[in-house]
C-alpha cells in the first residue's frame, strides 16, 4: 500500500511543468488527482494518462467564482480533499523595474498571490470539517532572495512564505499542516524564457547565461521538475505530518552560493 491511497489530490497549474510532476508523483503514491488548469483540454488530457482515478477541471486563480465552482466539483466527485498544491503560477520575465508597467504587476500579483489564496480559501472548509490535510504552495528560491531584474516576481513568492506561515498557524489546530517549496533552477520553458531575458539584460549569448546560472548551483546539477514532485510527494504524506509552516529549498544547494 502506498502512503496515498485513497487521498484526493487537487495541483493547480497541473497540465505541465513542475504541476504535472507533481499530479505524476502524487498518483504514482495513490492519490486521485485532480489537475486544476486554466487550459481545460491540457488538464483533461493529462488527467486521462494518470494511473489513477483523475479528473480535469478549468480553473482561473484570478476568480474566486472559478475557485469556488472547482471546491464543489471536487467534493461532488469524491467527498473530500486531502491535499492542495498550489502551483499556478507566472513570470513577467527579468526586467528593469522602470520598465515594469502596472498591468504586468497586477496581472502577477493576481495569479502567485491572489489565486494562491483564492484556491485555498474555497477548499479550507472541506479540510477544517475532515480535520486533517495538506497544503504545499510553491514559492521559488526568489523568495527565500530578492535577484534583481525580477523585483515583482521575488515580491510574489516572498509573499507565499509569509501566507504560508500565518496559515500554518491557524491551521494547526485542525491538524492541516501547511509548507512551502522553493525550486531552484528547473528545465521548464518558464525558466528558459527568463535566463534568455537576463542574458539579453547582461549582453551574453543564452549559453553563456545558461552556463553561468549552472555553475553556480554547488551540487553542479540542474533541478528536475521530478525533483520538485519527490519533495511535495513527501509534504503530502503521513511521514511529514509534523512538519507546518517550513520552508523546503529544492536548488543544489543555489541559495548558499
Amino acid at each position: 500500500m502506498s502512503d496515498l491511497d485513497g487521498k484526493v489530490a487537487v495541483i493547480t497549474g497541473g497540465a505541465n511543468g513542475i504541476g504535472l510532476a507533481c499530479a505524476q508523483k502524487l498518483s504514482d503514491e495513490g492519490a486521485n488527482i485532480v489537475i486544476a488548469d486554466i487550459d481545460l483540454a491540457a488538464a483533461e488530457k493529462r488527467a486521462d494518462e494518470l494511473p489513477t482515478d483523475s479528473l480535469g477541471v478549468h480553473l482561473d486563480v484570478r476568480d474566486s467564482a472559478s475557485a469556488n465552482e472547482l471546491a464543489s466539483t471536487v467534493l461532488r466527485e469524491y467527498g473530500r480533499v486531502d491535499v492542495l498544491v498550489n502551483n499556478a503560477g507566472m513570470n513577467i520575465g527579468a526586467r528593469n523595474t522602470t520598465d515594469v508597467t502596472d498591468e504586468e504587476f497586477d496581472l502577477l500579483m493576481s495569479i502567485n498571490v491572489r489565486g494562491t489564496f483564492t484556491t485555498t480559501r474555497a477548499l479550507l472548509p472541506a479540510l477544517i470539517e475532515q480535520r486533517g490535510g495538506s497544503i504545499i504552495n510553491m514559492s521559488s528560491i526568489c523568495g527565500q532572495r530578492g535577484i534583481a531584474l525580477i523585483a515583482p516576481y521575488s515580491a510574489s513568492k516572498f509573499a507565499i512564505v509569509g501566507m504560508t506561515q500565518s496559515l500554518a498557524a491557524e491551521l494547526a489546530q485542525y491538524d492541516i499542516t501547511v509548507n512551502s517549496v522553493h525550486p531552484g533552477i528547473v528545465a521548464t520553458d518558464l525558466h528558459v524564457k527568463v535566463v534568455e531575458e537576463f542574458s539579453g539584460l547582461k549582453g551574453l549569448s543564452f549559453e553563456d547565461g545558461w552556463d553561468g546560472f549552472v555553475s553556480r548551483i554547488p551540487l553542479g546539477r540542474l533541478q528536475t521538475t521530478e525533483d520538485i514532485g519527490d519533495m511535495v510527494a513527501f509534504l503530502a504524506s503521513p511521514k511529514a505530518r509534523n512538519i507546518t509552516g517550513s520552508a523546503f529549498n529544492v536548488d543544489g544547494g543555489l541559495l548558499l552560493a
